[in-house]
């Protein structure tokens, strides 16, 4: 008898990858069961399961493991009837399973998940954490109106209730919405997991929420405004000019997220470059960048002897302490400077500083496409067979053009 976790890279792929599936096998006789799809680079052959860059590995890999052991006591066992020792690794009827009672055992796998990677990847650990407290909170929101639903039956009616109940309280459009992205990601891992059909719950929920697009632009400051922040010297003597620093570097990385730099080790910088994965992204885009001399004067003012680049801590309640202490810092300095932020006002927010390289890049007429690899962002399928088109020289002129116009490379 013969149990295994397979890639069917001989079968179609779709636009999700190809079948991921435990096959069991006899004297001739086959029985297989799709579990998910998985792209080839995901797929570790040697361990027979996924790697950490799959979208869903903090869902996936504990369920793989889990059937990896049931096999193993059924190998055990001596089994030679295929169709018997298929019942038995899938017993459960997962067609009746609540939808609270599986978020909470998904919440809870996660948590295994995030304290196993911390023991080797902190950031990535990190990330996990904040998604589970964001599921907590809607799940905490949610059960009143599902206690008693089924994943499998969840319907349009029991969200359309959460829906309307989120409006008369006086909650935004756009944290509703984000309720119920949540609430379609963890039904959408449910059904993929568990094989049940999809009786699409979600597909008119979203209707009314959606923001037009003049109120979601993009804030961001103009070039006179960063420069007024690489000149002054008001907060030289203050602890202020840590987060005025940090807010100009993201800038000088692409705009990149406030995460990004914050988990920086030293090994990623090589040869005058900055490597990191972006972890906003599921992908966990790679971002290649020339230190501009700017950026490395920051660097050098704040670098450590130890692995991490920079000294603050790094547990997740550590780090959301510094963002909050980093937002009211970049308030008190705006407000220091009088600086406007474009294009409707309002206060600096650690995002602005992506938007405003990404605006630099839109006012100097550089290919989009360039300023998407120096920002990381992700595209859709056709486009990826283009990642890393442009030369290295070309990304880097174009960066060193958004921080410094007309300055040449050396």
């Amino acid at each position: 008898m013969k149990i295994e976790i397979k890639l069917f890279d001989n079968e179609k792929e779709t636009g999700q990858g190809f079948p991921l599936a435990v096959s069991i096998s006899h004297q001739g006789k086959r029985k297989r069961k799709n579990i998910a799809f998985c792209q080839s680079k995901h797929f570790l052959v040697d361990g027979k399961t996924i790697s950490e860059k799959h979208p869903d590995y903090d869902t996936l890999a504990p369920i793989l493991m889990n059937l990896k052991i049931k096999a193993r006591k059924l190998i055990l066992k001596s089994m030679t009837d295929i169709d018997k020792v298929y019942q038995e690794l899938f017993a459960v009827d997962f067609s009746q399973i609540g939808f609270i009672e599986y978020a909470d055992g998904l919440i809870a796998e996660m948590e295994k998940m995030a304290a196993e990677m911390a023991k080797y990847d902190l950031k990535g650990s990190n990330k996990i954490i904040g998604n589970i407290k964001c599921y907590k909170n809607v799940i905490a929101q949610f059960g009143n109106f599902a206690q008693n639903t089924s994943l499998q039956n969840l319907d349009f009616e029991t969200l359309q209730r959460f829906k309307n109940y989120n409006l008369s309280v006086g909650n935004s459009k756009s944290t509703i919405h984000l309720y119920l992205r949540t609430l379609r990601t963890i039904y959408n891992k449910g059904i993929m997991i568990h094989r049940l059909v999809d009786e699409k719950p979600f597909a008119t929920v979203f209707s009314g929420l959606k923001v037009r697009a003049y109120d979601s632009r993009k804030k961001y400051l103009e070039r006179e405004a960063i420069t007024e922040l690489e000149t002054t010297t008001l907060f030289k003597a203050t602890a202020k000019q840590k987060y005025l620093d940090l807010f100009l570097l993201q800038f000088y990385f692409g705009g990149c997220d406030l995460i990004d730099i914050y988990y920086l080790k030293e090994r990623q910088l090589r040869k005058g470059r900055v490597i990191f994965e972006r972890t906003k992204t599921n992908t966990g885009t790679r971002i290649d960048l020339k230190l501009h001399p700017k950026a490395a004067e920051i660097i050098n003012k704040y670098k450590t002897s130890s692995e991490w680049l920079f000294p603050w801590g790094k547990e997740k309640n550590e780090y959301e302490i510094f963002r909050r202490t980093y937002q009211r810092a970049l308030i008190y300095i705006q407000e220091k400077l009088n600086l406007e932020v474009q294009p409707d006002g309002g206060h600096i927010a650690v995002k602005v500083a992506r938007h405003s390289f990404a605006n630099r890049a839109k006012v100097l007429m550089i290919e989009s496409d360039i300023t998407r690899e120096l920002m990381g962002h992700e595209r859709d399928d056709v486009d990826n067979y283009y990642k890393d088109k442009y030369p290295e020289k070309v990304r880097d002129m174009a960066l060193f053009e958004i921080i410094s116009p007309f300055e040449c490379l050396k």
